[in-house]
């Protein structure tokens, strides 16, 4: 069996995590530019800990604040912008996947100051700026991963970046803190996310043994977990909290190497035109995937459910349990069509199992919006 296994990134969790480890924090540089959203680092506790633990070796630090969900390409840029003002020689995003993946692009343009925003698709010539992540919530995995996802300021259309520099040096995760303050409906989202991230990547024609352990470890903690908060008004107790988070990041390694299916690629499509959150997005199509896993890859399908202790059609109703009553958009027969063009040459399609052309792609999106 032949399989490759890349994974340079380093993880420490636990109870005040960021003051426990802050000299190593300080050991990435002389001068900080701190990347958030607008909310979530500030009410999670992270940034005052993030502030504190760099005040206490005196290292100078600007915060930039202006990273939205599913992150710009202007944004990233003007963080970018901002670290290279401020001589920052090292970054740390702090909150959920959309500072996470911005701080990347942001260390790459403040690296890289010819690069105008959509530049970045095409590659860049000097490393990106090391930086920490802190993660806020349990969903994306980037602390371990190489991905950033972006959105196109003229398109409105999400892309990936990724490459061996957008490696975190060091991130920290404390998810009995700084995941508490999550509400309900986030909580669930950012979980379903690392759902599909470990679903996806333990299908994909691109995995490998050990990418494909971390997705079953990952499902064995959020499946439980989520089950535990299905009734309305619940949410996690502080042992659920840190399930989730573990959970996100196996699901972090599971799909870092060997990426993502069509759940995620067509989920785009909810989340980019319609305001529905990325996780839940993807949920929507994860049923359609698990239906079509289990015919065109049987062996590896009976190996997963017996893990979980599910069958097919459960593992489909829990999924779909947490997103039957999205207002999803109605399509005629011509408009799916028409949406055909926007997955051609995708990676996720060619990488999910079996064939997935056009045909197959209509098939499922008739299934879901008609």
């Amino acid at each position: 069996m032949d399989f490759s296994f890349f994974m340079p990134a380093k993880m420490l969790t636990g109870d005040h995590v960021v003051a426990q480890n802050s000299q190593q924090l300080a050991a990435l540089g002389s001068r900080c530019l701190i990347v958030t959203g607008r909310n979530s680092a500030k009410t999670s506790g992270a940034l005052d800990d993030c502030t504190a633990a760099l005040d206490e070796h005196g290292v100078p630090w600007q915060v930039f604040d202006g990273i939205g969900q599913n992150p710009l390409l202007s944004s990233c840029h003007a963080a970018g912008t901002a670290a290279r003002d401020f001589g920052a020689d090292f970054l740390i995003g702090i909150g959920g996947g959309s500072p996470l993946d911005g701080v990347k692009a942001a260390a790459v343009y403040a690296a890289n100051p010819e690069l105008t925003p959509p530049d970045v698709y095409g590659g860049w010539k000097n490393p990106a700026l090391p930086f920490a992540l802190i993660g806020t919530t349990a969903g994306t995995g980037s602390e371990v991963t190489r991905v950033s996802v972006l959105t196109h300021d003229g398109t409105g259309r999400k892309k990936s970046i990724s490459g061996p520099d957008l490696y975190a040096r060091i991130s920290l995760g404390d998810p009995r803190r700084y995941t508490a303050s999550l509400p309900r409906r986030f909580t669930i989202s950012t979980a379903l996310d690392a759902v599909a991230h470990s679903v996806e990547s333990y299908f994909a024609k691109t995995t490998d043994p050990i990418s494909r352990a971390c997705a079953v470890e990952a499902l064995l903690l959020l499946i439980p977990a989520l089950r535990a908060i299905q009734q309305p008004d619940t949410l996690p107790d502080g042992d659920g909290r840190e399930r989730l988070y573990l959970g996100s990041i196996y699901a972090g390694l599971a799909f870092n190497g060997p990426g993502l299916c069509f759940p995620h690629a067509m989920g785009y499509l909810l989340s980019e035109q319609y305001g529905i959150p990325h996780g839940e997005a993807c949920a929507v199509f994860l049923p359609q995937f698990v239906e079509h896993a289990v015919r065109e890859e049987a062996q590896l399908s009976s190996r997963l459910l017996a893990r979980l202790g599910l069958r097919k059609q459960e593992l489909c109703s829990f999924i779909a349990g947490f997103t039957a009553g999205l207002p999803l958009p109605r399509f005629t027969d011509g408009e799916l069509q028409a949406l055909l063009p926007r997955w051609e040459g995708n990676a996720n399609m060619t990488r999910t199992p079996g064939e997935f052309g056009p045909e197959k792609q209509l098939a499922v999106l008739k299934k879901i919006f008609r």
